[in-house]
């Protein structure tokens, strides 16, 4: 069914029949639907033509040349989306004209990234690439991070399409940073998908996996459940596409179910079908068949709802005609409605008012707990503090006793047979060489075990280069020990970090570490740290079984959790953890914001290291 228009964009076109609206209240809707024009054409494609059309043609008539710009601009965008391209071009041009006339750098970026997707379309590369070049000039010159993420997007997904993977990669590494730049939540989850698409293509699945996490992990912070409930099912086709069936029906099947719960019928319809070829597949035809018909019953509903939606439209069409002959009756109930709204307006202000006054008085009440609060906060966080000293004594005297006593007390067995030997005929000299190997090699250990007693303590490079060698060093005895795989990724960290950042960074990463060897049954750990302007992230991920994490934040057992933070509420940094009881895979993401002259002020290049 198609939506209505909202009340003020009815009123538009009906004003704009009648002749209804002044100069000035037409200037004011005009500039509505240029702001709006992306909602309005989402929400109902073919009355957004004719708001398009009226905006262009009543901009041109009272001489709007902003204004009209920007119409001319959303009406060739909508004739190029009705594939009626022969009449894109004169639009667009009157735009790319209007703009260059008042020197507006927003406007001839926007303009020419819709002639680069105009011309890709028609598959005039070379204007199209020159279309790209003047809206990346415009979008830089006019700091518009927006337009200029668009115009390196098109640059990154036509390489990709060629095949030109590896060139396309810096595009979006730089589109990325500029999602994160303006906080674009959506346009972030949607640049993860294209570096899974791009790494798919490229046959590297685990990296296609990770990233199609990372998107998820975003659209689920921003409470997008639809896009979080695609990604699953994008999962299962990115298993799917491997061969991967056992692991890609478990997704499908989730994807399903939330599919089902929010409604999203074309996305179940298309699961089905996946899920049906993956039972035919693993050789079970009764659930194949079974979700086969399930998909088709779907398919036949979808056809008679787009069935509904053509005999609907012609019926508006013949009201809209029925309204254009007794319009001039319905001015007088427009007038009325903008009283109403008025009004509407006016109690709204009294009630958030009153609102505001109750606010204010319950406020006093709030600020004492909520100071009651904080002082039971900061005593829970020096208690954990003081705990995690205690422990680290206790597991320092019992690295002594355990570790040096018993080599001290061997090496004294040594000493005083030495002593017994001392006046014993040559013919022993062979059984005191022995002994004085075995002081050596007694020695040698008692130094090995101050050495890690030490790095355990406060490990020197960590107070000499600082925290990214550090890791470097946990990285490489890790992997000495052979139980699990640790690699470490480095990106635009050329400054050290304040001491206490470091300390507490470096613990919290033993102690994740030594959760993950312990519990998770992992083969594969991957450190990476990004510098930025005024952050870094710190992220882990292990292919090991996932866990509960809200009884590991409520346990009582150990101080893990409470360790980790308080050393990261210490930095006032934040952490976010992507696992599930049931699955493989999980995900820490530690965000801790750089103080200004932690950085440098010189540009930070690309330092990435890998063991």
């Amino acid at each position: 069914m198609l939506r209505p228009l909202p009340l003020i964009l009815t009123l538009i076109v009906l004003s704009a029949s009648a002749g209804y609206a002044q100069k000035s209240g037409d200037r004011d809707s005009i500039q509505f639907i240029n702001k709006n024009f992306y909602k309005i054409y989402s929400s109902d494609f073919d009355h957004a033509k004719e708001l398009a059309k009226w905006a262009a043609e009543t901009s041109h008539k009272n001489n709007w040349p902003s204004e009209e710009a920007w119409s001319q601009l959303n009406w060739g965008v909508v004739t190029f989306l009705s594939s009626d391209y022969n009449n894109v071009l004169p639009r667009y041009f009157r735009a790319v004209k209007l703009f260059d006339s008042l020197k507006d750098l927003n406007g001839l970026a926007a303009i020419n990234n819709e002639l680069a997707v105009f011309y890709h379309k028609q598959k005039d590369f070379e204007k199209s690439e020159d279309a790209l070049d003047a809206a990346e000039a415009a979008g830089r010159t006019a700091s518009n991070l927006e337009q200029l993420g668009t115009t390196l997007n098109h640059r990154g997904n036509w390489l990709g399409a060629e095949g030109k993977y590896k060139e396309a990669r810096p595009y979006y590494n730089e589109v990325l940073k500029i999602r994160k730049q303006v906080k674009d939540s959506v346009g972030l989850g949607y640049i993860y998908l294209d570096f899974a698409e791009m790494a798919i293509n490229e046959g590297d699945l685990r990296t296609a996996l990770k990233s199609i996490d990372s998107s998820t992990v975003v659209r689920r912070n921003i409470g997008d459940l639809q896009g979080a409930t695609v990604n699953l099912v994008n999962k299962g086709e990115t298993y799917f596409g491997a061969g991967m069936y056992r692991e890609a029906l478990p997704l499908f099947l989730q994807g399903l179910e939330e599919g089902k719960k929010i409604g999203y019928t074309d996305l179940v319809r298309h699961t089905n079908g996946f899920v049906a070829e993956t039972y035919e597949l693993l050789g079970d035809y009764k659930n194949a068949y079974k979700y086969q018909q399930a998909g088709y019953k779907l398919k036949d509903s979808l056809f008679n709802i787009e069935r509904t939606k053509v005999i609907q439209d012609l019926q508006t069409k013949y009201e809209t005609d029925k309204k254009n002959q007794t319009i001039a009756l319905h001015t007088a109930t427009i007038e009325r409605n903008y009283f109403i709204i008025g009004g509407l307006i006016i109690a709204v202000v009294l009630l958030v008012s009153l609102f505001v006054m109750w606010r204010s008085k319950n406020l006093q009440e709030h600020r004492t707990i909520l100071q009651e609060q904080k002082l039971r906060l900061r005593e829970a966080q020096i208690n954990a503090v003081i705990e995690s000293q205690e422990q680290e004594r206790k597991r320092f005297a019992t690295d002594l006793h355990d570790g040096m006593g018993q080599l001290i007390s061997a090496l004294q067995l040594n000493i005083s047979s030495l002593r017994s030997q001392a006046n014993v005929a040559a013919a022993s000299f062979e059984k005191r060489d022995q002994l004085f190997e075995s002081s050596e090699q007694l020695l040698g250990e008692v130094h090995d075990e101050i050495r890690n007693i030490a790095f355990n303590l406060m490990p020197p490079v960590l107070v000499k280069e600082g925290l990214v060698p550090a890791v470097h060093e946990l990285v490489r005895k890790i992997n000495k020990a052979g139980d699990i795989k640790a690699e470490l990724s480095v990106f635009d960290m050329n400054e050290r970090l304040p001491n206490v950042a470091e300390v507490s960074l470096y613990r919290v990463v033993q102690e994740l570490l030594s959760n993950i060897i312990k519990y998770s049954r992992a083969s594969e750990v991957t450190i990476s740290f990004t510098g930025y302007d005024h952050e870094m992230v710190l992220t882990i991920d292990d292919n090991g079984d996932g866990y509960d994490l809200k009884a590991f934040q409520e346990s009582n057992e150990g101080n893990g959790w409470r360790n980790v933070h308080s050393r990261i509420s210490l930095i006032k940094g934040s952490i976010e953890i992507d696992t599930q009881q049931g699955r493989k895979n999980s995900t820490v993401i530690i965000t801790v914001p750089l103080n200004e002259g932690i950085v440098s002020t010189k540009p930070l290049q690309n330092t990435e290291r890998q063991v």
